[in-house]
């Protein structure tokens, strides 16, 4: 009689342990509140507006008060690597998956259903596939013809503007095809040279400059770990680059009016804190866009490409060496 109790409590563990494998306390938002949670961060390359995006969101949970282990993870530009950092996670069964810009962020939508996934850096979530009912976050998405807007303010003559990006990345196709609308609008041509790696931008951007009147950067990721390569060619023949966010300034872009990297961080952090902490879940927040803010000049790209500013636009920017 002894063993048959004994055997049936061994199934009752089992069944037990079976309903629970798997499961996360923080499944899609809805579980136990804890003390402590750990986050998973998986950025697909390192370079400055990036890395803002991850100390903007790490930044929300300090404000919040909350005792957060980031696992922060660089996938160095490799979808492969990216996939395995995102099973990784989910093994780990980490309370949340952070995701910046869109390799990444299709890597840990696909990795799990039940895990929260916020992602920031993305510009088209929907052509991404990644929104599901445990994905939410911040697009990177910007208006496209107010960019446009201002850089005629700064030179009317403007006829042809140069966008250099990287074809394999999604997001910088939406960007350029954002960009060839609102040109049309404004009757501009948009000349455009698209590359793949790191070695083909050099001659990509030197073309661009002799074939265009000014040149535009999109949130491109390859373009951004090499921008300084394409605004020393900019500059030397006196071209206005405009960045479509302040990075790419800080790289020697002539000027922006785009987004703050830092504050989508920091909102996609509030995101996560209302997840966490709350026990919100991911499908009740619908993705949302940030506002263009301040305007952004290079002073040193200013003096070395040698224009003045409107005044309406010199009152209104920041300046940066």
């Amino acid at each position: 009689m002894k063993k048959i109790f004994l055997l049936v409590g061994i199934a009752i563990m089992l069944v037990l342990s079976c309903g629970n494998e798997g499961k996360n306390s923080s499944e899609a938002g809805g579980g136990k509140s804890k003390d402590s949670f750990k986050i998973g961060i998986t950025q697909i390359v390192a370079h400055p507006a990036l890395d803002s995006a991850r100390e903007g969101f790490k930044d929300a949970f300090k404000e919040a008060g909350l005792k957060v282990v980031f696992d922060e993870k660089n996938a160095n530009g490799e979808i492969a690597t990216a996939n395995m950092i995102a099973n990784n996670f989910v093994t780990e069964k980490v309370d949340m998956i952070y995701a910046i810009a869109t390799s990444t962020a299709q890597a840990a939508a696909q990795s799990t259903d039940k895990i929260p996934v916020v992602f920031s850096a993305i510009t088209d979530p929907e052509a991404a596939g990644i929104l599901k009912k445990n994905v939410t976050g911040i697009s990177d998405r910007v208006n496209v013809k107010q960019q446009l807007e201002l850089l005629l303010k700064l030179d009317s003559k403007i006829k042809k503007v140069g966008v250099i990006y990287n074809s394999s990345e999604q997001n910088s196709k939406v960007q350029v095809d954002d960009l060839k609308k609102a040109a049309s609008e404004l009757g501009i041509t948009i000349v455009e040279k698209s590359v793949t790696q790191v070695s083909e931008i050099p001659q990509a951007s030197e073309t661009l400059v002799k074939e265009s009147d000014a040149l535009y950067f999109p949130t491109d990721n390859l373009v951004a770990s090499v921008v300084n390569l394409i605004t020393e060619k900019a500059i030397k023949a006196k071209k206005i680059a405009f960045g479509a966010e302040s990075a790419h300034v800080k790289g020697g872009a002539l000027i922006t009016q785009g987004i703050d990297y830092y504050e989508m961080g920091k909102e996609a952090g509030k995101i996560a804190v209302d997840i966490l902490k709350n026990g919100k879940n991911p499908s009740e927040i619908t993705f949302k866009k940030m506002d263009l803010n301040d305007i952004v000049i290079n002073s040193k790209t200013l003096a070395a490409i040698g224009i003045s500013l409107p005044e309406d636009i010199k009152s209104k920017a920041k300046t940066i060496d």
